[in-house]
């Protein structure tokens, strides 16, 4: 039995939790794993089995929490931000089924398996093309702006068929909502400039949209407007919305995954070199890089009926925050499991969801991530980070890990 420890004291809205949470993940998994927090205004679920059967049992833990998480903090919302929430509750992480099924079974038709194999070549050409740039500059580089950053977003432009140039204009807007939701210090702060982002947004693709409809490409937002199902077809403000989402979603945890992968093997270097020897373990470090240290740190529900979890009541119209980071290093389910091992056999994850809202883009996450891998594997096998430059954690929220830098040489040798 564990021994008693007060955890009432613990801040996790603070930068030293967002750089390293897993310790604090550790204490309240073994003394508190049902616990309330003030500032999140909710319940914060850490265990593997209570996290893994929340998120399966939609019944229960409702995926329709918009309304809740503006109002942390006592918020009352304004006219733009009751927009906001007009717009963001027709999300498909925000719904549950049947209406879930119906707009995940449209939405889908762009990230089939079939989709995302197609994408392979072009995505493995925009990885070959930074790996170019990178190459060229003699005093080392930052893998997180160099690369990270930009191979999401080189997809993401690619596969809407948008402008080059629109690329920092929409990572910005996806940056600011994603504070917004994410569990930032500010939580209030953080709301008008996620109002004014979404706006824009959709704006911005509302526009697109018409002109697709109009002049349809080869692309993922033509497909997606042509899109049916058993005769139904999205709406236009429902498309919009969820071709914003998936714009945010895919862009932020995609830079984040790579990030975080790329730090954890250049400093458990033994990792490193087994995928440099045997490239057919790539696939296997990405699913080992998205449990160790996942870009989506966790998830929230709200509960519909009163439950009573490990001795503690939690009543229905309450928020609860379902923690995927610690779900996926709590020792009861997998072994060492603050080691990465790209080796691993253990499987069951909780890092891209499961059940009915498993990621939408967990194909093309993990087509970049492989991709990314094979390329520095092969052509900067000595790769480093650079101990002149310490690499620096975003730690700005809660919920989206990353980092804002990660400085790395080529390791003296001579790339291929």
């Amino acid at each position: 039995m564990p021994t008693e420890f007060d955890v009432s004291g613990l801040k996790l809205l603070t930068p030293e939790v967002f750089a390293d949470p897993y310790p604090t993940y550790a204490l309240l998994r073994e003394h508190d794993p049902v616990h309330w927090d003030d500032q999140l205004n909710g319940f914060l679920l850490t265990r593997y089995d209570d996290v893994n059967a929340a998120i399966r049992d939609h019944e229960t833990f409702s995926s329709r929490r918009i309304h809740l998480l503006a109002a942390r903090g006592g918020a009352n919302p304004s006219a733009a931000m009751q927009r906001f929430l007009s717009l963001a509750e027709q999300w498909m992480w925000m719904l549950d089924p049947p209406q879930h099924t119906r707009v995940r079974k449209l939405m889908n038709q762009g990230f089939s398996p079939r989709d995302v194999r197609l994408l392979e070549p072009r995505v493995a050409g925009i990885v070959t093309r930074l790996v170019d740039a990178m190459l060229e500059k003699a005093d080392g580089f930052d893998l997180i702006p160099d690369l990270s950053y930009a191979v999401p977003a080189g997809v993401l432009l690619a596969l809407y068929d948008l402008p080059e140039d629109d690329g920092s204009l929409i990572t910005q807007w996806c940056d600011t909502i994603k504070l917004f939701l994410g569990g930032a210090p500010d939580l209030l702060g953080t709301q008008g400039p996620a109002v004014r982002s979404l706006q824009q947004m959709m704006d911005y693709l509302g526009a697109v949209i018409a002109e697709r409809r109009k002049d349809p490409k080869d692309d993922l937002i033509s497909r997606l407007v042509q899109a049916e199902e058993d005769g139904e077809r999205l709406g236009d403000e429902e498309l919009c919305s969820n071709l914003l989402l998936l714009l945010v979603a895919t862009y932020e945890t995609s830079v984040d995954m790579m990030g975080n992968g790329l730090r954890g093997l250049l400093t458990q270097r033994d990792q490193w070199e087994l995928i440099k020897s045997q490239p057919q373990l790539i696939p296997a470090a990405v699913e080992e890089i998205l449990r160790w240290d996942g870009p989506v740190q966790l998830t929230h529900r709200l509960v519909t009926r009163d439950i009573e979890l490990h001795g503690t009541a939690i009543k229905e119209g309450q928020l609860v925050y379902l923690v995927r980071g610690s779900a996926n290093r709590d020792p009861a389910h997998f072994s060492d499991p603050d080691r990465l091992d790209v080796t691993r056999t253990e499987t069951g994850h909780v890092a891209l969801g499961t059940g009915v809202h498993f990621c939408i883009g967990a194909g093309l996450a993990r087509l970049e991530g492989a991709c990314v891998l094979r390329e520095l594997t092969r052509r900067i096998p000595e790769l480093a980070l650079d101990e002149a430059r310490p690499y620096r954690w975003r730690a700005d929220n809660l919920q989206f890990r990353g980092l804002a830098t990660l400085p790395a040489t080529a390791g003296g040798q001579a790339p291929a």
